[in-house]
């Protein structure tokens, strides 16, 4: 079952590799072949997670959907407060010993080698399909599938598998390799949130807004993107200060607490789904679905003592 479960997740993750290698080879023939290779390449793992999602309802079940949805922005913002300093205090790190910061090599090189029309189509692309796929690749399917693990682990693991697919840092040498070390925090990230509320629209709509400020910074100059900056920490301390004084109070709050357990919930349950058609097509035998269901089963009244606080 276990073997079963990584298979999944490592022939997923494998399928971004060759999504990326598809999506550069078709690039490199024509730069404005760009958006073509987009969509294939992300289209690849995009058509894995669905198939290997086999509970009714795609996107609710990868955490597009309402429930969640106010949790996991208030989060969003609140743990902005966090993984901002965290972000630019390994970036100013990085520059201190490298002498250079990476992100500006980066971006000074796409400002001499790209035309102005590859930055409006990455201002759309941010979202649609890098945000959208990646979110759901990596925290929809791959953070869900590992959260039976625990949180903790399962977000460390799917972030660092998330940071390692972006093989394409490697270009720039070795400031570029440093990239992988931000990359990985704001992974954390965005699984802490998925993690908590389950709802996966906060984490796109984050990461496409990470990405778009590329272009923003291209048309409209470094002061806007700090405008971006300074508004975005605005709404994090409001978000923290709800957290701290106003949440909490509304009829609803029962409700809420039990959001941050549905992601793992959910993939207990699936996996004891899995197990019983494994059982039925007798890919394993009556004494290991026995064992493992009493694993599962053990798992979730763990998961219902931590909900219950006891």
């Amino acid at each position: 079952m276990e073997r079963t479960r990584n298979g999944l997740i490592l022939t997923v993750w494998a399928s971004c590799f060759m999504g990326m290698a598809l999506s550069r080879a078709v690039g490199r023939i024509s730069l404005s072949l760009t958006p073509l290779g987009d969509g294939l390449g992300y289209s690849l793992p995009l058509f894995l997670v669905f198939r290997f999602t086999k509970r009714g309802g795609f996107w609710k079940s990868v955490g597009i959907r309402k429930e969640g949805l106010s949790p996991g922005f208030l989060w969003l913002f609140v743990l902005f407060l966090l993984f901002s300093f965290l972000i630019a205090f390994y970036g100013k790190a990085v520059a201190l010993v490298l002498g250079e910061d990476p992100a500006e090599e980066m971006f000074r090189r796409m400002k001499e080698e790209l035309p102005t029309w590859y930055f409006v189509y990455f201002a759309f692309a941010s979202f649609l399909p890098v945000a959208l796929v990646e979110e759901v690749t990596f925290r929809g399917f791959i953070l869900r599938e590992l959260l039976p693990m625990g949180p903790m682990r399962a977000i460390f693991l799917s972030s660092l598998m998330h940071s390692l697919s972006h093989l394409w840092y490697a270009e720039l040498g070795v400031p570029g390799l440093t990239m992988f070390g931000s990359a990985f925090l704001f992974f954390l990230w965005m699984g802490m949130v998925y993690a908590k509320t389950g709802n996966l629209i906060a984490p796109i709509f984050m990461h496409g807004l990470n990405n778009f400020s590329l272009s923003l910074r291209f048309f409209l100059g470094e002061g806007a993107v700090e405008v971006l900056f300074l508004f975005l920490l605005f709404l994090s301390w409001l978000s923290l200060l709800y957290l701290l004084f106003f949440r909490g109070k509304g009829p609803r709050e029962e409700g809420r607490k039990e959001e941050g357990f549905r992601a793992r919930e959910e993939g207990l349950k699936r996996m004891m789904e899995r197990l019983d058609s494994f059982r039925k097509e007798g890919k394993i035998s009556e004494e290991e679905w026995k064992r493992l269901k009493g694993v599962y089963k053990a798992r979730l009244e763990e998961l219902e003592r931590e909900k219950s606080g006891k």
